[in-house]
């Protein structure tokens, strides 16, 4: 039992450190509704052709279940699964997959002993009116890629 509960405060500290200076992490809302889904993955498929790649988005509810998943024509198979997968992450954890990435680069190699973790850029939170609504995973480039389309997608939706 004081083993867990230790195991759980140092991944507590990584996920705090991973996460950067952040206060708290914002509350969930009500999760992203089918419409607002749509809207993100438009914005998304829009920001990959204007860069000729082609991709697979996932859109998740706060709980890290499918809402909508969409995938360009020509996207590799392997990315249906890594996109539902960084956004599941991006959801369930309260931050983006790059924080994980992040932690792992500097060191902090006990993130990979999460369950459900995806440590390679591309899964971002969703953030509507300052309540976490869902996430959005991004799979078919880079993760640098990934994640630039990501940003993308969410430009202007608070």
């Amino acid at each position: 039992m004081m083993r867990w509960m230790f195991l759980g405060a140092v991944t507590a500290i990584a996920l705090t450190t991973a996460a950067g200076a952040q206060q708290s992490p914002l509350p969930y809302g009500s999760p992203v509704t089918l419409a607002q889904a749509k809207a993100i993955v438009a914005a998304a498929e829009k920001s990959a052709q204007s860069r000729n790649f082609t991709m697979a988005f996932a859109i998740v509810e706060p709980s890290g279940e499918l809402v909508l998943f969409h995938k360009m024509d020509g996207t590799q198979y392997g990315s249906d699964l890594v996109a539902r997968e960084k956004a599941r992450t991006a959801a369930r954890f309260k931050r983006s997959t790059k924080a994980f990435f992040d932690s792992i680069a500097g060191g902090r190699n006990a993130v990979l002993s999460l369950p459900g973790v995806v440590a390679i850029e591309g899964g971002t939170p969703i953030v509507i009116n300052g309540q976490i609504v869902g996430a959005i995973g991004v799979s078919g480039g880079s993760s640098e890629q990934d994640g630039e389309v990501a940003a993308a997608a969410l430009i202007g939706l608070e």
